[in-house]
């Protein structure tokens, strides 16, 4: 992990992620969403940033605005919680109030689970950290359209 400080003025504020001015050019800053809150910068304030160079922003862990204020930012931990433990995701799936109606299935991320609430069939994303997010439709199966032509006739 490669940590940067840069100094500069902001000239340009986009949600969470600003832009900033200063010797060493220009610089994206993000602040993360959870990061962004509490923090209310304009175009034209001296601000300072530390955190992780990433190879287009800085992943900013401390802001320090011109009057001293320091902002502590705190970034999830990528691997924090199961590793992807599909029992647990069932379970965090069922806790949501969905009930499952396959079986899980490992991501890089995540785990997919296959379920349904309300007569609606979704694809749930259980993250490690168990918080169940972004229901999907569940799409059928595609036929070929070649055997679906040939059916019809």
């Amino acid at each position: 992990m490669t940590t940067m400080k840069a100094a500069g003025t902001v000239w340009g504020v986009f949600g969470h992620r600003f832009a900033i001015e200063g010797a060493d050019g220009r610089q994206l800053a993000d602040l993360g969403p959870k990061g962004a809150e509490g923090v209310a910068l304009r175009v034209g304030d001296a601000v300072t940033v530390e955190g992780e160079k990433k190879p287009s922003e800085i992943k900013v862990a401390r802001l320090t605005t011109a009057d001293g204020t320091v902002h502590a930012v705190t970034w999830p931990d990528k691997h924090a919680g199961s590793e992807g433990d599909p029992a647990a995701a069932t379970a965090a799936a069922e806790a949501a109030g969905y009930r499952v109606t396959g079986e899980p299935e490992r991501k890089p991320k995540h785990v997919e689970v296959p379920a349904e609430k309300d007569g609606r069939a979704v694809r749930l994303h259980v993250d490690r950290d168990g918080t169940v997010r972004e229901p999907k439709p569940k799409t059928e199966a595609k036929t070929d359209s070649k055997s679906a032509s040939a059916e019809a006739a």
